[in-house]
């Protein structure tokens, strides 16, 4: 018995909603460098899983491993395990991945302290310099009680990013965060990275080994005095960076792979202090792997419109001194808890729009307009005179906040000026030029007349004596 498509379509559309949580698709491709470790970190996957992703694993030279087929994207998402891998097949070699990350893919790239320079050279695409392969990062006062100094417990209040768009205040509040023999980099001068989480005051970086009070072994241990490059610790030291492209494809460096391992998942370490408490990995990797993966921070424009004062349709043209009116619409990405995904109001108190021709000749705030708000987005307007200049104009607004998309959205119209039926009967500026023309008619009228009166009565008065 065939079921009509009619029937089954409120329950494709319901299914959609139900598993699909992130804004650009649950394909996941997981390049492993080694199958051996996947049941190590058996709850991190279960995790994506549970938030409706696809995961396929691959080793980096399977040559099944296809970003882009026949011109079609096979994955929306790349979480890239193989740091020590030398080679790659070549539809996920480092090119391959720049390419699809061009096309919008999202990419978890998770490292550790022996990267191939393969690895090295691919990562310096994104302005991202690492130490050396025997270094890591040591911190002999905050690590979990009878573990090496390389496993470093991060308290996320002094360590991490306080962005609510890539961390929630759980997490931001929770438990500190181990980060096991982790690598540390240094970022350039790219304004799209984003520094997610850095290294303790306390901490260094060096050989993970116990070290004497011999103070030459120390001085060695982190360089050397020798050593020209400077010492990274603390905010200078990045342990977990992130990326976004102006076209909002996202990416994420975690220097330790376990970071995600089921050891640290969740449970309870004691503190060299004694202090028993509970590692805050869950809840960072969760928050981290949802903005890399546009569940979190994702903000789309709905609409744009302009108009004039009075109107409520766009024009083409508008006039010199016209009241003008633009209005933006703007949605964020929602994710709840028992995994459905819609599209919510967004709120913002720091959104421009630019009025401009070659330089912005207008430049305002945009003020949230709660009386027109949509249930499932926000509308902001901005109000504003035309300037006394004519040409083609554009309405633009750029919104680049660190974590939420980058927002670019550009309409045109032109000003115009006044046809000539168009103007003011009369016009305030030039009542002096009125007056002068009204009183000097005025004043020859009243001459005329004086002087035609005069000249009859004279002449009637010449006549008579004349008869006379």
């Amino acid at each position: 018995m065939r079921v009509p498509s009619m029937l089954l379509m409120p329950f494709v559309a319901l299914f959609g909603l139900v598993s699909a949580r992130s804004a650009t698709g649950d394909r996941v491709l997981v390049v492993l460098e080694s199958a051996a470790i996947k049941d190590d970190y058996s709850q991190f996957w279960d995790s994506l899983q549970q938030r409706g992703f696809e995961l396929t694993f691959k080793e980096p030279k399977s040559k099944d491993a296809e970003l882009v087929k026949f011109g079609e994207a096979q994955y929306d998402h790349l979480i890239m395990f193989a740091p020590t891998a030398k080679n790659f097949s070549p539809s996920i070699s480092p090119k391959a991945i720049l390419d699809s990350q061009f096309k919008g893919l999202n990419t978890l790239y998770i490292l550790s302290p022996q990267l191939s320079e393969v690895q090295r050279e691919h990562l310096r695409e994104y302005d991202l310099e690492f130490i050396p392969s025997d270094l890591v990062l040591i911190d002999s006062f905050s690590h979990p009680s009878g573990e090496s100094a390389s496993t470093v417990l991060l308290p996320p209040t002094e360590c991490a990013i306080s962005n609510g768009a890539i961390l929630s205040d759980t997490t931001l509040t929770g438990g500190p965060i181990a980060y096991p023999s982790g690598t540390v980099h240094s970022a350039g001068l790219n304004p799209y990275l984003i520094d997610v989480l850095h290294a303790p005051k306390k901490s260094y970086i060096g050989q993970d080994k116990i070290l004497t009070a011999d103070e030459t072994e120390v001085v060695n241990a982190v360089g050397g005095k020798k050593s020209k490059d400077a010492v990274q610790t603390g905010k200078k030291a990045s342990l977990i960076s992130a990326l976004q492209t102006r076209d909002n494809a996202r990416a994420g460096f975690v220097g330790s792979g376990e970071v995600f391992s089921n050891k640290y998942w969740g449970k309870t370490v004691e503190t060299v202090n004694g202090k028993k408490v509970e590692t805050g990995n869950a809840a960072f990797v969760t928050d981290f792997t949802r903005w890399i993966f546009q569940e979190t921070g994702v903000v789309k424009v709905v609409s744009t419109t302009h108009f004039r004062k009075g109107e409520t349709e766009p024009r083409e043209m508008y006039t010199k001194k016209d009241d003008i009116t633009f209005s933006l619409t703007l949605a964020q990405h929602v994710t709840s808890e028992n995994g459905t995904s819609s599209w919510g109001p967004f709120h913002a108190d720091d959104i421009q729009m630019d009025f401009t021709m070659l330089d912005p000749h207008i430049r305002t705030a945009m003020i949230e307009d709660k009386s027109s708000n949509p249930a499932d987005a926000t509308t902001y307007k901005a109000k504003f005179i035309a300037p006394d200049r004519h040409g083609v104009f554009k309405f633009v607004v750029e919104y680049w906040r660190p974590g939420w998309s980058y927002i670019r959205t550009s309409s045109t119209a032109s000003v115009v000026p006044l046809r000539h039926d168009e103007y003011p009967r009369f016009i305030t500026g030039a009542w002096p030029y009125y007056i002068a023309a009204i009183s000097t008619s005025v004043t020859f009228l009243a001459f005329v007349a004086i002087w035609l009166s005069l000249g009859e009565g004279d002449r009637d008065r010449k006549g008579k004596k004349k008869a006379e």
